[in-house]
């Protein structure tokens, strides 16, 4: 009896070894899976990054040639077109007035940066037009856009007047200064 007990034991732990054995090797197998899974997409990635760099060698320069692209506008989501702009270059979203930081010279595309332009004023310009001062939300930088035809004139008016509503000075010393 104790030698069937003992074979009985050996079998047991046998069988044991054998789940191990198996569990380590379905480990390996998954871990195995993942690496193949990481260096694929590692190649994908590099792929797309080939192509981004020779889809941006081979993109327009929008410092010399109209930009007739339509987009998706990162703030508010509606699709913009470049027609009614009255401009070649649109640069902003025409209901939200926000804009996107793509260019660290305008026209060139090669902001890393890609943040959201906040527009936060409007500066009247010699010439009569107004532009709109943006400034980046991530990384600070301002930029001058010009005002275009089917912007919102609501939005472009009350950036107009946010200095007014908001004096450095008390309102009451307008009433001083107006008596004397």
């Amino acid at each position: 009896m104790s030698v069937k007990r003992r074979q009985k034991g050996l079998y047991c732990k046998s069988k044991s070894l054998k789940n191990l054995h198996r569990k380590k090797t379905w480990q390996a197998g998954k871990k195995q899976e993942q690496r193949k899974k990481e260096d694929t997409h590692r190649e994908d990635t590099n792929r797309e990054n080939a192509n981004r760099s020779s889809s941006e060698m081979n993109q327009a320069d929008y410092r010399t040639e109209a930009c007739l692209e339509s987009f998706v506008c990162a703030h508010c989501g509606k699709e913009i077109h470049p027609e009614g702009a009255g401009s070649n270059h649109r640069n902003h979203c025409p209901y939200c007035l926000y804009s996107l930081h793509v260019d660290e010279t305008a026209g060139d595309r090669k902001a890393a940066c890609y943040g959201k332009m906040e527009p936060i004023a409007v500066v009247s310009r010699e010439d009569g037009d107004w532009s709109i001062l943006h400034q980046c939300k991530i990384c600070g930088k301002l930029n001058l856009n010009r005002a275009l035809a089917d912007d919102n004139p609501i939005l472009l008016t009350s950036l107009a007047v946010k200095p007014l509503a908001s004096p450095p000075f008390p309102l009451g010393y307008l009433e001083q200064y107006l008596k004397e």
